[in-house]
């Protein structure tokens, strides 16, 4: 035992400190990991800090997932021209997701919270929006079959005159595809509507073969940034 202590008080020693300073930096940690505690109790959930809630988007999967945090949106797509021309994916889907909610913001009172949202493939420095025919889809797909991509979603929020934004990016890696298997995928019509003609969560589930990074993100809309995003925008909100 005697000897524990002296090694202690020889670490102690080294790190120029001594018992009592050490003791008083325990005490203050510990005083601010009670108030952090004690914060947390205070803290309102999202459905109080944002009653009014306004989502600048067509999507029908943005619209299930924004339920899926407690939220009740109202559906008001933006009706902006999108200009593609940036070459950075991380860019661009940030600057149409600002000018989605700037755009449908201007039309609400600052007290409801307007969410923007963007969503690309990147392959091999291309950016695949939305297919433009079923060609276009087949175009993408086969490119993409048996190798990996990324999707990047940018998210804009606007409330109380405070305008917060961030990106996400996650890793997907396609099985190999037959052509047979890309054109009946594309017969039923649903990746049309689609960056990079595909929906992780619907009949194209069979050929994604693993990913890297937040699943909701494919889907159009990063749950867990965005949850956090909200926690800190509404207490940004509460300070005002």
């Amino acid at each position: 035992m005697g000897e524990d202590i002296n090694k202690d008080e020889d670490f102690l020693e080294k790190l120029g400190l001594s018992k009592e300073e050490v003791d008083l930096l325990e005490h203050k940690l510990k005083e601010r990991e009670e108030r952090r505690k004690e914060a947390e109790k205070k803290e309102k959930p999202i459905t109080v800090l944002f009653p009014k809630v306004v989502l600048a988007s067509a999507s029908p999967r943005r619209q299930e997932l924004i339920q899926l945090l407690g939220l009740k949106a109202e559906i008001h797509p933006s009706g902006i021209a999108e200009d593609v021309t940036e070459a950075d994916p991380s860019l661009l889907v940030q600057k149409l997701a600002f000018q989605k909610a700037e755009d449908v913001a201007k039309q609400y009172p600052k007290d409801h919270l307007v969410i923007g949202a963007d969503t690309v493939v990147f392959f091999e420095d291309r950016i695949l929006g939305k297919p433009k025919s079923e060609e276009d889809a087949y175009r993408m797909l086969s490119t993409l079959s048996g190798r990996a991509h990324q999707v990047y979603t940018g998210v804009s929020l606007h409330f109380q005159g405070k305008k917060m934004g961030f990106y996400e990016k996650t890793e997907v890696q396609f099985a190999r595809l037959t052509e047979r298997e890309i054109w009946d995928y594309i017969e039923s019509k649903e990746p049309m509507d689609k960056a990079g003609a595909y929906g992780i969560q619907g009949r194209f589930a069979p050929f994604v073969k693993g990913i890297t990074g937040d699943y909701y993100n494919v889907m159009g809309l990063p749950l867990a940034r965005l949850y956090q995003a909200l926690k800190f925008l509404g207490a940004e909100g509460e300070a005002l």
